[in-house]
């Protein structure tokens, strides 16, 4: 029951996270799986037509064959471009289901089963776990098949012999037990891969995070500007916008450590950072260099507003929030590159500390912009 339990789904994992991540995967899979299934079943319909045709043997035989194996290229090129793993689950026994109700039309047709028909249902029933489904979507498809044969052999069983009847038995519920168990061997292997490829990309995401991060305010660190800046700059270029680098620094902030001591002044660290995230976008950083010192990317045109929107927000207290004894004032030096100039981080990182410095001069919470021309960059 533990085995069943555990096999029964392919897609469904013990905790949520996990079947997030392994979902797009086990779609890949379950694609690749159908396409294979409706490859395979064209060639051995194929052969099957080719095999009755050199033979000299009956029409009918012929054309379904060729029916079904333009069947199975339909569902083939499908699976290509269906993305929902419950269709293509679908469509793998929709194949499934046609080729046994044609055999058994055959069978029907011509009062007996052939050896190449026996051989050709106990290859229908081995062929299921080429699909990465579970044992209950597996179960379906084997029972559906099973089904059909059996409901309609019985139905009409004085068209064929107890021997006959017994031995497609025989032959369906061998094929099947086989089967099933190549499939939930099958899910057990490729769930285990999954949460081995999942705790390899949570230890790497953890591994990047604590290299990659500060651990007291949360901000990237010095090492992620550095290994990073070049693809920022890339990826606005390719966008097409500006982009822009500023420099951020607490006014006093030794001497706000010297009087109310370097807890006040860490959690007056972390308050700027939290302000500073929740005024940037996607693909937009801010870094803590050392002390009090942070550095931004940005893009777009409406960086300036943003930041002095979060000057403002800085000064606000936040019920509920243990707040500084005291927020010191904050300036900021912007340096704005214009979309596709080249630069490096030292070229933008040296005009936009000019503009800091003239922030300094001026009263309370304050910010400067500075535009990088191209003769600052040669």
């Amino acid at each position: 029951m533990t085995l069943l339990a555990k096999t029964w789904s392919s897609t469904d994992f013990d905790a949520e996270d996990l079947t997030r991540f392994a979902q797009p995967e086990v779609a890949r899979e379950t694609a690749q799986g159908v396409f294979a299934l409706g490859a395979l079943t064209m060639l051995l319909m194929s052969g099957l037509a080719l095999l009755y045709y050199g033979l000299g043997l009956s029409a009918d035989h012929v054309y379904t064959f060729i029916v079904l194996a333009v069947l199975a290229i339909h569902i083939a090129t499908s699976a290509r471009v269906i993305p929902d793993t419950r269709v293509l689950y679908l469509l793998g026994m929709v194949l499934l289901a046609l080729c046994g109700l044609a055999f058994v039309l055959l069978a029907h047709r011509f009062g007996h089963f052939s050896p190449s028909l026996f051989s050709t249902v106990v290859l229908l029933f081995m062929v299921v776990p080429l699909v990465p489904w579970g044992t209950r979507e597996a179960l379906l498809a084997i029972g559906v098949l099973y089904l059909i044969f059996t409901g309609s052999t019985f139905a009409a069983a004085r068209r064929f012999t107890p021997e006959t009847l017994w031995t497609l038995q025989f032959l369906m519920v061998s094929s099947a037990v086989i089967s099933l168990a190549l499939v939930a061997r099958a899910v057990v292997v490729r769930k285990a891969h999954l949460e081995a490829r999942f705790s390899l990309t949570a230890s790497n995401e953890e591994l990047f995070r604590l290299s990659n991060q500060d651990a007291l305010t949360g901000a990237w660190n010095r090492r992620f500007l550095e290994e990073h800046f070049d693809a920022f700059v890339s990826r606005a270029a390719a966008s097409g916008v500006d982009f822009c680098v500023g420099v951020v620094d607490v006014d006093k902030f030794k001497e706000l450590n010297d009087v109310h001591g370097h807890a006040c002044g860490d959690r007056v660290l972390q308050r700027l950072v939290k302000v500073l995230a929740a005024a940037l976008g996607d693909d937009e950083y801010v870094v803590r260099m050392g002390g009090d010192e942070f550095v931004l990317l940005m893009k777009g045109y409406n960086t300036r507003l943003r930041l002095e929107r979060a000057l403002e927000a800085l000064k606000v207290r936040v019920e509920g929030n243990p707040a500084p004894a005291v927020m010191p004032d904050v300036s900021i030096g912007l340096a704005r590159v214009s979309a596709g100039m080249p630069a490096t981080l030292h070229e933008v990182y040296v005009v936009a500390d000019k503009a800091l410095y003239s922030a300094k001069a001026r009263p309370s919470c304050s910010l400067v912009e500075m535009r990088l021309d191209v003769e600052v960059v040669r």
